[in-house]
């Protein structure tokens, strides 16, 4: 959930059961729920490896951006060969893949961009539309807070030349952990959803802590979170103008919230719909964050139990992502204005805009 809900609900809790424990049983880690030809993933030595997770022969090149390949040397991926390791001897240095069948050329690289201080930081490229076109690497990133940086982090975001943050928390959030980026990036602010002022924001804390873990239903305040994102029209409108008016070609945008994974979610999932990616796969991209954040959650719920109290089943649903809470969006989307594109007519997206779009951040 939003508004530093954690340390919040932790505190109120903590106060009210400051002598008592709850029970924590771990959960089952979360499936990567994006279907991917090819994985990539970064290791702690800071190597690459790929594991083919489809049939046939794929000839991997390797390169440092997707339009710098050295096409001379290769490994191949087969399903003899199904998993294969590139060396990578600079930290700072992401590698690019192309991925070669018959006709066919896959762009890859890690989705999750691995910080010291932030979780859920990922790349929202080589995600497949209807069309067969794919969303460029190195584009368009999401993720959590951007507060506790490293220095080792700032320069490792400065290597992604990410130019434009736009930061989607309220004032609240900000002023109590505003954001850390390199020297020269631009930074907006454009709050998602109406979460209210401090009293609102009190009243669903007691209802929180007051809530009996037998009948809390976390899942239908994250469906009503929902709603109050899609009315955030204006800031939606601006996001959207800030994508269009992007110069260049590696010209990175990143988008946050807290946690990553609400306002962000949303945010990553609207722009993917009008990028022409079908909405079973945009859920998945959605639920990514369960993979992603599932590591920090169970700390985050182990502590919960042990030192506040917090009953796991009243903090567990507002620290994941439901595919039926972005489908509930979809759906008052449908509702309120008759279909998607008719919403993205309303912030001003229209047939032309969307071809811009789409001619800047897909290949």
């Amino acid at each position: 959930m939003q508004i530093n809900i954690y340390n919040k609900v932790m505190l109120l809790i903590g106060i009210a059961c400051a002598t008592s424990c709850a029970d924590y049983e771990k959960s089952i880690a979360p499936p990567y729920t994006l279907n991917e030809i090819i994985y990539v993933d970064r290791l702690a030595t800071n190597d690459y490896e790929l594991t083919l997770k489809d049939s046939g022969n794929w000839t991997v090149y390797t390169g440092t951006d997707t339009k710098n390949i050295n096409w001379k040397d290769s490994q191949i991926l087969s399903e003899e060969q199904k998993i294969i390791q590139v060396k990578n001897n600079t930290p700072n240095n992401r590698l690019f893949f192309a991925a070669v069948k018959d006709q066919d050329t896959l762009f890859l690289s890690e989705r999750e961009i691995d910080f010291e201080n932030t979780v859920n930081f990922r790349d929202i490229g080589g995600i497949k539309t209807v069309n067969g076109k794919h969303t460029k690497w190195g584009m368009l990133f999401r993720s959590g807070e951007l507060s506790e940086l490293t220095d080792a982090d700032l320069a490792y975001m400065e290597s992604l030349n990410i130019k434009t943050i736009l930061d989607l928390r309220t004032d609240e959030e900000i002023e109590d952990k505003p954001d850390m980026y390199p020297t020269g990036v631009k930074w907006k602010h454009l709050p998602i959803g109406d979460l209210g002022n401090k009293a609102d924001m009190n009243k669903m804390m007691d209802t929180i802590r007051n809530a009996d873990p037998e009948t809390f239903d976390g899942g239908k305040l994250m469906e009503e979170l929902s709603v109050k994102f899609i009315n955030s029209k204006t800031n939606f409108k601006a996001l959207f103008a800030e994508l269009l008016s992007q110069e260049g070609d590696r010209t990175p945008l990143l988008f946050h919230c807290t946690a990553g994974k609400d306002r962000t979610g949303f945010s990553s999932a609207f722009i993917l719909r009008a990028l022409g990616v079908d909405k079973n796969t945009i859920i998945d991209e959605y639920t990514l964050s369960n993979y992603y954040r599932y590591e920090y959650n169970e700390e985050t719920v182990e502590k919960a139990a042990k030192f506040y109290g917090l009953d796991q089943r009243i903090l567990r649903p507002m620290m994941s992502v439901r595919p039926e809470w972005l489908k509930k969006g979809f759906d008052e989307i449908d509702k309120q204005y008759g279909s998607f594109d008719n919403y993205l007519l309303e912030i001003g997206v229209d047939s032309t805009a969307k071809a811009n779009l789409r001619a800047k951040f897909l290949h």
